[in-house]
């Protein structure tokens, strides 16, 4: 989200929507990544509920890798 539409309430109505549609689903818990230095992200997503449950480094092709935290919100 640009730095301009954070503090809205924006994101946390998004995590709220997809929260609504994987309970339709069935689902036990929203799984995502975020990176590592993201610190205003991962403060968000732990705000909200979100547990970090493990680190990953993805290589994205072309010498680049996705440094990740991965998190998870139980349903």
């Amino acid at each position: 989200m640009l730095p301009s539409a954070q503090g809205k309430g924006i994101g946390k109505k998004l995590i709220e929507a997809i929260k609504e549609l994987a309970l339709e689903k069935n689902q036990y818990s929203i799984l995502l990544n975020v990176n590592k230095y993201n610190e205003g992200a991962i403060k968000f997503y732990e705000y909200l509920g979100f547990v970090n449950i493990k680190s990953e480094v993805i290589d994205i092709g072309n010498g680049y890798v996705m440094d990740d935290f991965v998190f998870e919100m139980k349903l």
